[in-house]
């Protein structure tokens, strides 16, 4: 507490900033609730609530988070994501917050690149554009040629950036617990997990050198695909305040009429830019998170260019596979799929009405079961998926927002392009790809060599385990009482069954040993192990079968 009350008053003119801020919008009651009015003088506050404006409270907000300057927009920016957590309201108003600041001056962004490159910019550049192309909250864009004629773009950080954010997220951890601490909101929302998130982007987007990987990991995985384009790194010019790329020149996809004039089939532009979306959402589990206008180009032959890679998404294998299965239970109009998905998704508050979220969905079921695949929209109903979460409280990972974050925005752009399209649609076939993929015998195979070094824990733990439950049960350590006149026919039962899962394993094991044996190609005077260990296992496993259905307990 010492501490935190010491980093106060070190950063007293920040926190008097914010104070003003709050109370000119109408939010100094914030100030008395998180025990921080002595910031802002009493008579001020007084005038300042009296006077507050009257827009809306989601309004007022946005205008805060722009006025405080590029931590806050980024903020604000990451819970426009978070409709799990913000009622619609708050998530329309939070988009329209824009990352656009005055450019840092030439002479700031001169040093800071001879410093950063160990040169001076004539012996890097033969041509240097001092007027940026961009400029965001974080760094700016400067079109450039370097000696050897390469155009390229590059993407220099503001200088001090890091710093002036630094003492932001000190103040914004301050606010977080306060807030936990003191309001009925921190009885809600977890503030510091907010913050924790938030920050961890913050350090990745302030690491050129990682934007830089994730380019080349997306140009990897689209290595196989001529229609989408992703620019060069060049390494020898990057560091962790610059970067430089390849530079695109083409057209921006909102710009339907210079598509057309340059050849360009709009309704084509739009399923590539679907296309490449989902499979990097579904396939890859890498993708764009931020696929705005202003990262997505039309280049000559038809090809579709992204660019900007600071803020990206990773889905785990699990968690893409929850997305997947959502995905199916949109596609298929199961309101039960949907539910497990949604479940599986996030953290359940103690105390949720069940029967009512089920009714919730199944009303969800029926509001697009009569509408045809091609007219359901993925913005408007994974929109109504999130108002569900935020109403029952279901609080799911940040991944999966980034995710109907990226769909929602794509949806916008290729709607305008081609106003027929439908990404459900789209995603069908690509669905029926994706389990084609999970049950293809190089998946299946795959699958048993991730998981081999547990099936041979699990098989030569076995028989130790059973061996010591049958000692204690002969010590008489392990009792069962019961007067159960059936119980010779069940515990000749169980026997049986015990004895077949013993079978199974064993048929099992000689199955993975004979996989790992073709591997390896391991012989026995010039005859390969592997092919007798699969007929063996194939008699074993036919007579198992036999032995199921004799029985007639199938």
């Amino acid at each position: 507490m010492r501490l935190q009350l010491q980093k106060r008053y070190k950063h007293f003119k920040r926190y008097r900033e914010i104070a003003n801020v709050l109370v000119k919008h109408g939010f100094g009651f914030l100030l008395n609730s998180l025990g921080l009015a002595e910031f802002s003088p009493p008579r001020r506050l007084a005038a300042e609530e009296k006077n507050a404006p009257v827009e809306t409270k989601a309004v007022r907000l946005r205008m805060v988070l722009e006025e405080l300057g590029p931590t806050f927009i980024k903020l604000g920016q990451l819970f426009s994501t978070r409709s799990d957590l913000f009622a619609p309201v708050f998530i329309k108003e939070l988009e329209k917050l824009q990352d656009q600041v005055p450019p840092a001056s030439f002479a700031d962004i001169k040093e800071l690149l001879e410093l950063e490159l160990g040169q001076t910019l004539s012996q890097i550049f033969n041509y240097f554009n001092p007027m940026p192309l961009a400029a965001a909250s974080i760094g700016q864009v400067h079109e450039a040629q370097l000696v050897n004629g390469r155009r390229v773009a590059v993407k220099v950080q503001r200088p001090n950036i890091r710093a002036k954010m630094e003492v932001d997220m000190e103040i914004m951890y301050d606010l977080a617990g306060l807030a936990e601490r003191h309001t009925t909101w921190g009885e809600i929302y977890k503030f510091t997990e907010m913050v924790e998130e938030f920050e961890h982007i913050l350090h990745e987007e302030l690491d050129f050198i990682l934007e830089a990987r994730h380019a080349e990991t997306l140009a990897h995985n689209f290595a196989g695909e001529r229609h989408v384009v992703i620019p060069a790194v060049y390494w020898d010019y990057t560091t962790k305040k610059v970067l430089t790329l390849e530079f695109l020149e083409g057209i921006k996809l909102t710009e339907s009429h210079k598509l057309v004039a340059a050849g360009h089939d709009p309704a084509v532009m739009a399923r590539q830019l679907v296309e490449a979306v989902l499979k990097q959402i579904l396939m890859d589990g890498f993708f764009h998170a931020d696929p705005h206008p202003g990262n997505l180009l039309a280049l000559p032959a038809g090809r579709l260019a992204f660019l900007d890679f600071g803020m990206m998404g990773y889905l785990e294998k699990e968690l893409r596979n929850k997305v997947i299965k959502l995905v199916f239970g949109l596609i298929n109009k199961d309101s039960t799929e949907i539910l497990r998905a949604i479940m599986s998704f996030g953290v359940l508050p103690a105390q949720i009405n069940m029967y009512q979220l089920r009714r919730d969905i199944e009303q969800l079921r029926e509001k697009y079961y009569q509408v045809p695949l091609g007219q359901v929209s993925a913005a408007e109903s994974l929109g109504d998926i999130m108002n569900l979460a935020y109403r029952y409280r279901i609080k799911v990972p940040i991944e999966l927002n980034m995710v109907i974050k990226a769909l929602i925005i794509t949806e916008g752009i290729a709607t305008r392009l081609d106003p027929q399209i439908s990404i459900v649609q789209v995603i069908e076939p690509l669905g029926q790809k994706l389990l084609r993929h999970r049950f293809s015998p190089e998946s299946i195979r795959k699958f048993f060599w991730d998981n081999i070094n547990d099936y041979h824990i699990l098989f030569t733990r076995l028989p130790g385990q059973l061996s010591q439950i049958i000692e204690l049960f002969t010590r008489g350590e392990i009792k069962v009482k019961t007067e159960n006149p059936d119980l010779g026919r069940a515990l000749l039962k169980l026997n049986t069954m015990v004895n077949r899962l013993v079978y199974s394993i064993i048929v099992g094991a000689m199955v993975i040993s004979s996989s790992w044996l073709i591997r390896e190609r391991i012989t026995f005077w010039g005859v390969p192990l592997a092919e007798i260990g699969f007929v063996f296992a194939g008699v074993l496993g036919f007579w198992l079968l036999v032995m199921i259905i004799r029985s007639k307990f199938y």
